[in-house]
């Protein structure tokens, strides 16, 4: 266990997370279910249908999702332990990180209830109910993405572009996750174009992520790159 880095820890959670969220996602495709929050209002109506229809495999999809974000936290733990040299501010990032990918699973998982209690006996009397906690679920989702998209991600990108600790361009794909779903994500709210922009955002993310894990696993440590001694010029 002294001998177990934690960046080799983190780096094996992101591609874990990576995975897990990517299996997820194509469990609940493959079975009719094309989003994991439901939305409100009609499409809260066809997200039920097709929930219904999905049985025990949105359920089975949605938990491995739910676990896969819980695996990311250890992840932004890892990837500051690698990168903690680029400067004290570095701290935000995995306290930024914990708390989004917390905020970011509780929208994950609180579906899976949905669709358990509310789903099966989904009526137009019970409608206002379900649609308060789609609501919650998507608000849970956007403060969650904040946190990871606008705040953790950039403050990663940024410190591998500083240090070089990693190839540049891991920290480039970074800053596009950064722009895309994080800081124009902010306004996607307020247009559908914007929100449709938001998906360049949330694959390079995991592209990031990915990456992050493969370079940093390949890798030595930023602190062991800097103990080479300096040259000493001759007289």
């Amino acid at each position: 266990m002294r001998e177990l880095r934690l960046s080799t820890v983190g780096a094996v959670c992101a591609l874990i997370a990576v995975a897990g969220f990517a299996a997820g996602v194509a469990l609940m495709a493959t079975n009719g279910v094309s989003v994991l929050i439901p939305e409100t209002g009609k499409g809260g109506a066809e997200w039920v249908a097709d929930v219904q229809d999905a049985g025990r495999w949105f359920i089975a999809g949605a938990w491995i999702g739910g676990l896969a974000g819980l695996v990311g936290i250890v992840a932004l733990m890892g990837f500051y332990d690698f990168l903690k040299h680029a400067g004290p501010v570095m701290i935000i990032a995995p306290v930024a990180g914990a708390v989004g990918l917390t905020l970011v699973t509780a929208s994950h998982v609180i579906p899976i209830a949905i669709a358990q209690e509310l789903a099966p006996s989904y009526t137009a009397e019970n409608a206002a109910t379900f649609d308060t906690f789609a609501s919650a679920c998507l608000l849970l989702n956007y403060f969650g993405n904040v946190f990871n998209w606008a705040v953790a991600t950039p403050l990663y990108a940024v410190a591998i572009l500083t240090t070089g600790a990693l190839p540049r361009w891991v920290g480039y794909l970074g800053l596009i996750a950064a722009i895309f779903a994080g800081w124009l994500g902010l306004f996607a709210p307020l247009s559908s174009v914007i929100e449709g922009l938001t998906s360049i955002g949330f694959l390079a993310f995991f592209a990031f992520l990915a990456s992050m894990g493969i370079t940093i696993l390949r890798s030595r440590e930023p602190q062991e790159l800097s103990t080479k001694p300096a040259p000493t010029s001759s007289v």
